[in-house]
């Protein structure tokens, strides 16, 4: 391939404008999961990131010393203004998942995460992680070029058409690109581990108590299995990181990513994390695709409304 031809395909790929659907699409999860994360942790709140938390303010930049991106510390130190954060974090995180001020809550639902992410790094997890950075790259994507109010606001106002137009996907290619990553670092960690290679990773993990969430059927526990299951997971955490970019393996390999999360999610109590991973599964689907998802729901919740009050007795 010449310079000229790989820089054709580069500019294609990130460029080239696509249907923002798919991006509208994640925002709305990301929104939904980051309000899911901040309702969970405010149980538990001031003991991770109140003044007097387990981990203290000033202990945390002994851990990560440096220049942070954290509202913590400009905050006044006391435990009000750190409930605050959670108050700030969830308004905007809502503003993301309807997506009103797309751009503006895209920014400060990222300043929150970073900001309860560097308060407590011991609070958190790598699904964790990828949902923060896929919310730096948010805040540069056509998030509320669909699904959103500000979109429905600029149709009534006349500035955009029915049709939804076209934009560049770099910021959605970036997101794909560090799932992809996700996946293939997954994967070579664990090829060099010999448990992994030898088949006996999932016996460990199955005796992890501490983690345990439902019991595992005793079949998924034998010795066939859990080499079988080892090697399966190399090879799927492979395929979703570079097989996941072949159209043809596409829409197979995110079935089984998703099979794959759930069950990982029936018998681990890892707070979160695979649906941080499953949702950003929506970028790699054909926008033509939810659209026609779309269409099917809308027709299937009419027809439920029309059954279901066309036979009232007040329509009689």
């Amino acid at each position: 391939m010449s310079l000229r031809a790989f820089a054709e395909c580069w500019n294609q790929f990130f460029f080239q404008p696509k249907s923002p659907l798919p991006i509208a699409s994640f925002r709305i999860l990301y929104g939904i999961l980051v309000i899911a994360n901040l309702l969970l942790l405010w149980p538990d709140w001031l003991a991770w990131f109140g003044v007097h938390a387990w981990m203290s303010l000033s202990t945390m930049y002994k851990v990560e010393p440096g220049i942070r991106l954290n509202l913590f510390t400009v905050i006044p130190q006391n435990d009000r203004w750190s409930e605050a954060i959670f108050w700030v974090g969830l308004i905007w995180a809502a503003f993301v998942a309807i997506g009103f001020l797309t751009r503006l809550s895209s920014i400060a639902t990222f300043l929150c995460l970073a900001s309860i992410n560097e308060r407590n790094l011991f609070a958190f997890h790598a699904g964790d992680t990828f949902l923060r950075i896929a919310g730096f790259f948010l805040i540069f994507a056509p998030a509320g070029a669909a699904l959103s109010v500000d979109r429905i606001l600029r149709v009534r106002k006349g500035r955009e058409g029915l049709e939804i137009a076209s934009r560049s996907p770099w910021a959605q290619r970036m997101i794909q690109l560090q799932l992809s990553f996700v996946y293939f670092f997954a994967f070579w960690w664990k090829s060099m581990g010999a448990p992994w290679v030898n088949g006996t990773a999932l016996y460990y993990l199955n005796h992890l108590d501490e983690i345990h969430r439902l019991p595992i059927p005793g079949l998924f526990q034998s010795p066939i299995f859990t080499k079988v299951g080892s090697w399966l997971t190399l090879a799927l955490e492979f395929s979703l990181g570079v097989l996941i970019w072949f159209k043809e393996l596409r829409y197979p390999l995110l079935i089984a990513g998703v099979l794959f999360h759930l069950t990982l999610e029936y018998a681990l109590n890892v707070p979160m994390f695979q649906w941080e991973m499953i949702s950003a599964y929506v970028l790699f689907v054909d926008p033509a695709d939810l659209e026609r998802a779309g269409r099917w729901t809308r027709a299937r919740t009419a027809a439920i409304s029309r059954i279901r009050f066309g036979a009232s007795p007040s329509r009689v």
